[in-house]
């Protein structure tokens, strides 16, 4: 009698550990694990940045891509950045590690009110 009454515990443990072990992966992520990182767009159209303001999570990269019929450059306001973008082209992905607000513009096209700002958060 003892040896099956063994046997029962065993068979109620691995029970017991297995619906533990479901549990835990249908939890999904916990707090400590960390989000992947964003890639992002704007785009360069009829003389404007879209979107004109961008926020991103810390870790996140942007990048432009000209989809207009001129040249155009992504350009920080700060020195961070400054790539010439031809159309059809795209820029390098920027990393974006810092929070904080990040204003650029396009150096041809300023005075045309092509401007943009990236925020981190």
């Amino acid at each position: 009698m003892p040896h099956s009454s063994a046997r029962s515990l065993l068979r109620l443990l691995t029970t017991l550990l297995a619906a533990l072990s479901l549990g835990a992966l249908m939890a999904g992520p916990t707090a400590a694990e960390s989000k992947p990182f964003a890639a992002r767009t704007v785009s360069m159209v009829n003389f404007q940045f879209v979107p004109q303001t961008l926020t991103v999570n810390a870790g996140d990269t942007v990048t432009w891509v000209n989809n207009s019929g001129s040249t155009h450059t992504t350009t920080s306001d700060a020195p961070r950045w400054d790539f010439t973008v031809g159309p059809g082209q795209s820029s390098p992905p920027v990393s974006f590690n810092t929070p904080g607000t990040f204003p650029y513009h396009c150096t041809p096209h300023a005075g045309l009110g092509m401007t943009g700002t990236i925020t981190v958060q």
